[in-house]
């Protein structure tokens, strides 16, 4: 038996087959849904700053206000608004810097207590004070088109957002980093002395003699 291999080389391979989940970008690869709890949001009280800096583009969208749960949903909506909006400009690239990796289990309305958690719903992530949401770069992307983007990406989530760069401060918490020693040092004492308030007039008045010779009577 003979083989009609006319017009074919041994190095021309066969077209690769591609293949290409029918979800979005920010559902896990991995789908072994475990229930969770619902959780709070962590508040980072000990001066942590990560996740608060670009590290993959120029621009980005920070979180500003208390920490938030973002939805898989919330996340491809903002998604689209920015590449909608960045596609008819330039060639703009997108960072995406969230995983939704926490499963929603619901139930129905009414139901009685008991008999499980629920049935699975969609991912969620818990976003803290301070995290970068997406970040952009391109050879020819403007801060200008970069603001806008990020403006319109961020009526479509919950919470308050701001456009940072890379000149941009670090944010701790609810309240952006300073360097001390850039503050002009202030005097309080030399402050009060000129302009005194109750309470420290009692205290110099607390030290002088004819006060000292009657305490503790």
């Amino acid at each position: 038996m003979f083989l009609n291999l006319a017009g074919r080389s041994v190095f021309h391979s066969s077209p690769i087959t591609v293949l290409k989940r029918f979800t979005h970008e920010y559902a896990p690869r991995f789908k072994t849904v475990t229930k969770k709890q619902k959780g709070r949001v962590p508040v980072r009280v000990g001066g942590s700053i990560k996740g608060s800096t670009l590290q993959f583009g120029r621009f980005g969208l920070r979180l500003k206000t208390e920490g938030v749960r973002l939805t898989a949903q919330q996340l491809k909506e903002a998604d689209n608004a920015i590449m909608r909006y960045v596609r008819q400009v330039n060639n703009g690239q997108l960072y995406r810097r969230l995983c939704t990796n926490i499963a929603v289990c619901i139930k129905g309305n009414e139901t009685r207590m008991g008999k499980g958690k629920g049935a699975f719903d969609h991912w969620m992530v818990r976003v803290p004070t301070g995290k970068i949401i997406f970040e952009m770069d391109g050879d020819n992307l403007h801060e200008k088109i970069a603001r806008e983007a990020f403006r319109k990406a961020g009526t479509k989530l919950p919470g308050v957002y701001e456009f940072v760069s890379e000149s941009s401060l670090v944010r701790v918490g609810l309240q952006s980093f300073k360097d001390p020693n850039h503050d002009p040092k202030v005097n309080y004492f030399e402050q009060l002395k000129k302009k005194p308030t109750k309470e420290y007039l009692n205290e110099l008045k607390s030290k002088q003699t004819n006060y000292r010779l009657f305490r503790g009577r």
